[in-house]
């Protein structure tokens, strides 16, 4: 039983169920991610699409013309072994291991090949 027979709680020794774990909540913060072919932008969380755009236009002062879709995606941050940058980002299984929700844009329209 998940219950303590006492108190009628939730043993905190026993996994939760998957409803009932933490879930972050990331806040709407824009960082530009870059390499030398293109720009991203991106912030941890899955955003709304009207308010990340809105936030993206801020940061370009004006409208995105010629970037691509605002995605919903799962990232993960890989240490840079060339020394170039800090990390890398890459993309990650939704919920595995250092994952996390993050909603994104890049500069590159012919990126939303789907």
């Amino acid at each position: 039983m998940n219950y303590h027979q006492t108190t009628g709680t939730a043993d905190p020794l026993l996994p939760k169920a998957p409803d009932q774990r933490f879930t972050p909540v990331h806040p709407l913060d824009l960082e530009c991610l870059y390499d030398d072919n293109t720009k991203t932008l991106m912030s941890k969380g899955h955003h709304s699409e009207a308010e990340f755009l809105k936030a993206c236009e801020v940061w370009n002062g004006g409208p995105m013309t010629g970037w691509g879709k605002v995605r919903h995606v799962w990232l993960r941050n890989i240490p840079d072994s060339t020394g170039d940058y800090e990390f890398r980002v890459w993309p990650a299984e939704p919920n595995s291991r250092g994952a996390y929700p993050a909603t994104t844009m890049v500069d590159d329209p012919s990126y939303d090949h789907d």
